[in-house]
This record gives structure tokens, C-alpha cells and sequence, in this order.
């Protein structure tokens, strides 16, 4: 005969406390809490710490979801899986311990936009966006109470852009309303940014972190595991902003990217802002690059050739505000244009500029001050700053060579990355070359 046992309430409180530090332990031990081995929690000071702890998976999964797939489904008028969405971090949707005094607090809908909706570059939709994907509800049961018959009626489209982020683009499309306006022959241009945008979302993780926060968002790669965690926002010059002002592949549209590789519209991206920005040394640097070699070569559909990102970085990018900052630029030039220029890099050697440059002297040029920054050109080509024309101005700037003639700075050129071929070149030189030889030095 089969035993049963009903749990005493002694019972159920043991378990819940063991359950409890249990989860807490498995905090603890990630490091998102302190253990405190002074005196035994309670179980409230254990769920306060929970409901303080940042949101992570070893929590969630030690003890009560165990099966994520098994968890009760979000509500009944919505189609929703935890088990679809195994592969997204918690904290991805859950910004915060969801099991409070008041109930279990769910995700918001516009949480649900950082995924859904999605253009992911090459991939297509990331998910379904359409309201029957997700609500079993009908479509027009859906409609808010503000969103009345008399809405086209009313003045409205300062309204739809203070709501943009928070109302109308989780059901509409810029679309639906250059559509309306036709019909009604009203001339409408929208300003820029009408788009439902992840990274305005409040309280869930910010838009794409929701996924590329998780440090296992791994790929397996030809050369080894590729990790696309995205980290160092934080830190950077463009915190403020959102992830599809920089990679304009990655939206809730169709519209057409400057170029088929997501890479480099990313990092052609920075032009957008910086061609409006309010000083000109923000907005100088777009004009110089686009007459440069290397926006030519883009142009021509040479995707080896440089963009702002290939320079600059990418999310973890500085401002140059303090002179540390300015002095880690400085020394940047390896990373910045060795990579792809390592002939060149490699033969700027010489004893005034390079050698010194690449003991970290803090006086000697890095690429960008003989070569310019932004509007590098080719020395054959008259305006570039290294030219026949030009390289007296180059050498003399401030700091350097003041008063130098051409003269000086053509004859200075020929040996700057020209060191060693020089050497090899001079008689003397090959003379103790051929003694050293002899003698086996």
C-alpha cells in the first residue's frame, strides 16, 4: 500500500527556508551577495536579500525552476513559453527579483521589444512582432483607452512623439502613419529616430543586453569560441546613447543599410550624430573622412579599408577630456594603425621618431600627427599632408619643427620609414656589415 504524507506547517516552513538559503548560497557563492557567517538569516532577511540581489540565472534555477520550460505560463491571454525563451539571461526580461510582498511582478510588454520585432542584421526578424504571435486577446480588444475614434481629430503628433517609445510603436509602424496621412493628402515628413527604439526601454535590461549582457553568449568560431557579450558601455563616451544609433542593421524596419556588411555600417555609423553635432571639432572630423582614401575605398566597395569604428573602437570608445585619457590615445598607435598598416608601422624606426614613439616616449608623433587623423591621403596626392607641397607645414607644426623648410622636411620623409633601407644602402655600412660576417658577428 502507497504511503502518503501531507506536509505539516512546521514542514512547509523548513522547506521554504532551506529552499530560500539554498538560493541565497548560490548567490553568495557567484559573488552577488556577501556571506555573512556572523549568525543564521531568517527566512525575511533571506528573501530581502533576494529581493535586493541582482537577478541571476544560479538563483532562480538552484532550488524553484530547476525546469525552466516547466515554469507557469505567463497568463493565460498571452502565448507565452519559458521554455522558448531558455537561451535569454533572466535578468533579460526580470530586471529585478520578480516574487515580492505583492505577487509576482511579470514583464512588461515593451520588455518583450528588445527582442521582438528586431531586425538582427543578417538573420531577418529576431521574433514575431505581429499582436497574434503573442496575444490570444482579438486585436482591436487590445487597443488602449487613450487611443480613441476621435484621435485623428486632435492635435497628435507631438503626443505620438512623447509616446513613441512608451505607446505607439509597439503596435504601429512609421508606416501606419505616413499611410493615414495619404489618404488624407496631409504632407507629413517625421523627424529622425520614428522608430520603436529597445534602448529607451525603463526598467528591463537596456534593449540588446538583454541578451548581450550574458557573459555565455558564446559562437563557436574557425579559430576557437567567439564571446558577444558586449561590456565597457558603461564606461564610454556613447553610454547615453542606443545600440541602433550605431548599428543601423540592427532596427523594426526594412530600411536599406549603406552596405551589405553589418560591420561597416556600424562603423560608418558615427557620422550620423557627428555631422549634426553642435561643436565643429565633432562635426569636422565627417568631412575630413569622407574626402580621405579610406572613404574612397569604402565607396568603391573595399571593405578593408578603414571607418570610424576601425580606428576608434567600438562600445568601449573614451573621451578625451583629461590629459591621461589624451596620453592613452597617444600611445594607441599600434591598435589604431599597425593593424592594418604593419609595413608601414613596422619601418618607423628611426632614431628621432619611431624608436622613441614605441618606448613610449610622450614627445615623439604617433601616425596621426604626420598623417592626419581623419583626411588621410596618399603622398602622391597634393593635398595630403605628407606631400611635397605640404610636408614643411606637417614638420613645422606646433611642437615640432618649427620653421622647417621643404627641403628639411622632404630629406627628414626619406628617412623616418626608411631607416633600415638606408643602411643597407650606405657603403660604410655595408663595409662593417661584410666584417661582421667575416668574423661571425
Amino acid at each position: 500500500m502507497a504511503l502518503r504524507f501531507r506536509a505539516r506547517p512546521g514542514r512547509r516552513l523548513a522547506i521554504a527556508i532551506a529552499s530560500a538559503a539554498f538560493a541565497l548560497s548560490a548567490l553568495t557563492a557567484s559573488g552577488a551577495l556577501a556571506a555573512d557567517t556572523s549568525a543564521p538569516p531568517s527566512v525575511a532577511d533571506i528573501i530581502q536579500q533576494l529581493t535586493n540581489a541582482p537577478v541571476q540565472e544560479s538563483a532562480c534555477t538552484a532550488v524553484c525552476h530547476d525546469n525552466i520550460a516547466a515554469t507557469k505560463n505567463y497568463a493565460s491571454e498571452i502565448k507565452f513559453s519559458h521554455g522558448n525563451h531558455i537561451l535569454i539571461q533572466c535578468s533579460g526580461c526580470h530586471a529585478r527579483f520578480p516574487h515580492r510582498k505583492t505577487g509576482t511582478e511579470k514583464p512588461t510588454m515593451k520588455s518583450c521589444f528588445n527582442c521582438h520585432g528586431v531586425r538582427h542584421g543578417p538573420r531577418g526578424i529576431l521574433a514575431k512582432d505581429a499582436c497574434t504571435a503573442c496575444h490570444n486577446t482579438p486585436r482591436w480588444r487590445l487597443r488602449p483607452a487613450f487611443h480613441g475614434n476621435t484621435w485623428a481629430f486632435k492635435p497628435h503628433v507631438q503626443p505620438a512623439y512623447d509616446a513613441l517609445n512608451t505607446k505607439c510603436m509597439m503596435c504601429h509602424k512609421a508606416k501606419d502613419c505616413t499611410d493615414c496621412h495619404d489618404k488624407k493628402g496631409i504632407v507629413w515628413q517625421p523627424k529622425a529616430g520614428w522608430e520603436y527604439d529597445p534602448g529607451q526601454t525603463d526598467g528591463v535590461a537596456s534593449g540588446c543586453l538583454a541578451c548581450h549582457g550574458d557573459a555565455t553568449l558564446l559562437k563557436a568560431a574557425g579559430s576557437g569560441t567567439r564571446s558577444f557579450q558586449v561590456s565597457g558601455i558603461e564606461d564610454s563616451a556613447h553610454r547615453g546613447i542606443t545600440c541602433q544609433q550605431c548599428h543601423p542593421d540592427y532596427r523594426y524596419d526594412d530600411k536599406v543599410s549603406a552596405t551589405k556588411m553589418w560591420s561597416i555600417n556600424a562603423g560608418l555609423a558615427c557620422a550620423t550624430c557627428h555631422q549634426t553635432a553642435k561643436k565643429a571639432e565633432d562635426r569636422d572630423p565627417v568631412k575630413l573622412y569622407e574626402a580621405s582614401v579610406h572613404a574612397k575605398k569604402i565607396r568603391e566597395g573595399d571593405y578593408e579599408s578603414a571607418t570610424c569604428g576601425s580606428c576608434h573602437g567600438g562600445h568601449f570608445i573614451y573621451r578625451l577630456d583629461t590629459a591621461e585619457a589624451k596620453s592613452r590615445m597617444h600611445a594607441s598607435a599600434y591598435r589604431t594603425c599597425a593593424r592594418c598598416h604593419a609595413e608601414a608601422y613596422g619601418t618607423y624606426d628611426d632614431y628621432y621618431h619611431g624608436q622613441p614613439y614605441k618606448n613610449g616616449a610622450a614627445d615623439s608623433p604617433a601616425c596621426w600627427q604626420c598623417h592626419e587623423a581623419h583626411g588621410v591621403l596618399p603622398q602622391a596626392d597634393q593635398a595630403s599632408s605628407v606631400s611635397d607641397k605640404n610636408i614643411s607645414a606637417t614638420c613645422g607644426q606646433k611642437g615640432c619643427h618649427t620653421g622647417s623648410s621643404q627641403k628639411f622636411g622632404t630629406d627628414a620623409s626619406q628617412l623616418i620609414h626608411r631607416k633600415a633601407q638606408a643602411q643597407k644602402d650606405n657603403p660604410l655600412m655595408q663595409l662593417i656589415a661584410r666584417v661582421k660576417g667575416m668574423i661571425g658577428l
